[in-house]
């Protein structure tokens, strides 16, 4: 009986400290009660071995480590071996999800298992135990943010490939890669300051001395901002898109390479990749040729001679045109003089081809049948004589 009393003292007293510690627990957040699970195993390996004190809580905690080790392996194998046979489906958001939760689920997992395996040693103080419950609650945030923003790129994949092509405008293949990146940025960012506050750091005086840096970085780089918010002009107006024929000024015609957050790429007609900054771009008076379609008008000049019979000369270039077999027939081409000159008449040929790219090709062969039909027909092309006249004195 004497020894009955101070038994029943020290598990009050033990009792009254684990009650102490769950209590604190709670307060911060986060807190497992894992003797149901941990007591019948370490009774087991105390019935077993007889080891007791140290190496039993040793031998407890390895045991139910390796225990959630194999279930995160056998979860992992399950998500990616055995759930794709049972949703065999024509989408394939389900098959997005499950390579999403593959790698927060097995981490998951392991977090719990090591936080379960050291909570089980008896004796714990209240410090370890507090920090403990930090660090697993600190762990689970990190695995949710993982979780959260592979589900979010995974839907934007499946939206990218199954549904993007379907749709008439092309904004949603601009805006996707944007929208993953910037997700992910902002979900780890509310992640970190919930692991902040759930040590007790006020969040409140963090996020005014961030938008203080905020501004700062702001004003620092203005010109980046510039460029980004530029990109999102890019993709919201959609002015033009990847591979559309834009004339640039003071750099001619280019096709457009690729539109990213800070520049876009232009290549050249001479193979020249032109990197343009987006505020640039967003702000140059350009001409997409490739809009509203892929038609294009030439305007061919052609000075002759004062004493010719313009209108018949404005018919034989009218036909030049329309014989060649890549200029348009509706609307025809016309002819009409369109200057007078000091030394010619200049007569404009206007004529529409069906490709853009066809451009340099048409103008080429024109000039050259203009050449070759106007010596045939004696019509002179005109071109500047300056006559000297000697000064007598």
């Amino acid at each position: 009986m004497q020894e009955l009393g101070p038994t029943l003292s020290a598990n009050s007293t033990q009792t009254a400290n684990a009650s102490t510690a769950v209590n604190i627990s709670a307060i911060n957040g986060f807190s497992i009660d894992v003797h149901p699970l941990a007591s019948p195993i370490q009774s087991l390996i105390v019935s077993i071995t007889g080891v007791n004190g140290i190496a039993a809580d040793i031998a407890t905690a390895t045991i139910i480590f390796i225990v959630f080790l194999l279930l995160s392996w056998v979860a992992r194998y399950f998500v990616k071996h055995i759930a794709p046979l049972v949703s065999r489906t024509e989408s394939t958001l389900d098959d997005e999800i499950l390579l999403a939760i593959k790698g927060p689920i097995t981490a998951l997992i392991i977090v719990l298992g090591g936080y379960i395996a050291i909570k089980s040693a008896d004796n714990l103080s209240l410090g370890i135990i507090t920090t403990l419950d930090q660090l697993a609650f600190a762990s689970l945030l990190l695995v949710a943010a993982y979780l959260t923003s592979n589900l979010i790129s995974g839907f934007l994949r499946w939206y990218a490939r199954d549904v993007a092509p379907r749709t008439e405008s092309d904004l949603d293949d601009h805006l996707i890669p944007f929208i993953d990146k910037l997700s992910v940025v902002v979900i780890y960012i509310l992640a970190f300051l919930l692991v902040l506050q759930s040590y007790g750091i006020g969040i409140t005086a963090l996020l005014a001395s961030m938008g203080v840096a905020g501004i700062a970085v702001a004003l620092a780089a203005q010109e980046s901002l510039s460029n980004v918010f530029g990109a999102v002009a890019i993709m919201m107006d959609r002015p033009y898109k990847i591979g559309d024929r834009l004339l640039i000024p003071d750099i001619g015609q280019g096709d457009v390479l690729d539109i990213g957050m800070r520049s876009t790429r232009i290549i050249t007609r001479n193979r020249q990749v032109v990197v343009i900054p987006n505020r640039e771009m967003a702000n140059a008076d350009i001409v997409n040729l490739s809009m509203p379609d892929s038609r294009l008008r030439l305007r061919l000049k052609v000075g002759v001679a004062y004493k010719t019979d313009m209108d018949r000369a404005c018919r034989l270039l009218e036909e030049i045109a329309a014989e060649n077999p890549l200029v348009v027939k509706d609307p025809a081409p016309g002819a009409h003089i369109s200057s007078l000159g000091d030394f010619a008449v200049e007569i404009s040929l206007l004529a529409w081809i069906a490709d853009y790219r066809e451009d340099y090709d048409v103008t080429d062969q024109l000039y050259r049948q203009i050449l070759v039909r106007l010596r045939k027909q004696n019509i002179e092309i005109s071109y500047p004589i300056m006559t000297i006249m000697p000064k007598i004195v």
